[in-house]
């Protein structure tokens, strides 16, 4: 038996380029992580500060538009098919402006200007020195889940599956993708599955 692909047609992904900026001066001037208040119309966190496992302190990620799913640096793993794809797909967000994308993309742009990333968020922490951030981090890819049908960055998960397999769809969330109640509630909706068929 197989899983019937016609349930997954509605969705792609759309890459997102997160980069982080260490700050360099010290590991003390920051004690923990601190977050902004989320924008419920915008799929990314925004700029935050993280400590890491050895105590540093980094800004970030951006939210960049990316061109190919490896488009980490350069045109390192190039693929003009997954140019063309994503293109589509952006250009369809940047012209009918959904969820404001136009915006959104102007704004993460500019964050490739050192100055105006760290001043996103200097406002979190006011004695910070804006002058002890070092070099822009090596950069990671986000996986976006986009709804093709109505033009829409998913910001939750999506479950799609049959009685035959069940997918988890758009887990960008690494704490709550491992959670036991998330777990129970996949399993759940397996059981559901089995049970109608």
């Amino acid at each position: 038996m197989k899983f019937n692909a016609t349930l997954l047609k509605d969705y792609t992904i759309i890459p997102f380029k997160g980069i982080y900026l260490k700050y360099a001066k010290n590991k003390e001037d920051v004690a923990t992580n601190i977050y902004p208040v989320p924008n419920l119309a915008n799929p990314f966190l925004g700029v935050h500060f993280t400590k890491t496992v050895d105590g540093s302190i980094k800004i970030g990620p951006t939210a960049i538009p990316a061109f190919w799913r490896e488009n980490y640096s350069g045109f390192k793993n190039f693929n003009l098919f997954e140019v063309l794809q994503v293109l589509y797909h952006e250009s369809r967000l940047f012209i009918y402006n959904a969820f404001n994308f136009r915006d959104l993309a102007f704004q993460e742009m500019k964050k490739y200007r050192k100055n105006n990333f760290i001043g996103l968020s200097a406002y979190m922490v006011k004695a910070l020195d804006q002058g002890g951030f070092g070099d822009f981090l090596k950069p990671g890819i986000r996986a976006q889940l986009m709804n093709k049908r109505t033009m829409e960055l998913l910001q939750d998960f999506v479950i799609e599956g049959d009685r035959n397999s069940l997918h988890v769809l758009n887990a960008v969330s690494p704490a709550f993708t491992c959670s036991i109640a998330f777990a129970r509630f996949v399993v759940d909706q397996i059981m559901e599955k089995r049970k109608a068929s």
